[in-house]
């Protein structure tokens, strides 16, 4: 299932009890295309990024606090690590910038080795 940002606080707190929950799996993907153009040719790379992100398990008062703060209805999935969010997340396996919204460290490796070639 794909988790967009949430409609509403109620879609907000349904999602975090979902993904608290230790029910489903959550994974957070994101796909690049560099793209490198001069003035003879035309280089391309692409990759995805997976993360694997484990919520801690979290009562009601928990989430309906969380999203008292407005932080989680503007991200998808209804949470940010980097901000508040963090403190619901249990454990990351992978890119912590992926869940992020974008994965640094395989971007600067795949856009070095498209420099280099």
């Amino acid at each position: 299932e794909i988790y967009g940002k949430p409609s509403s606080e109620e879609n907000a707190i349904q999602t975090l009890q979902l993904l608290s929950s230790g029910k489903v799996s959550h994974e957070v993907y994101s796909g690049v295309k560099l793209i490198l153009k001069t003035p003879t040719q035309t280089k391309d790379a692409s990759f995805y990024e997976r993360t694997v992100v484990e919520f801690a398990p979290l009562d009601l008062q928990t989430i309906e606090a969380y999203v008292a703060t407005k932080e989680p209805m503007d991200k998808a999935g209804g949470y940010g690590i980097q901000a508040m969010g963090g403190s619901l997340i249990q454990g990351i396996q992978g890119d912590y910038f992926n869940v992020m919204g974008f994965p640094l460290h395989r971007f600067c490796v795949h856009l070095v080795e498209l420099l280099k070639s």
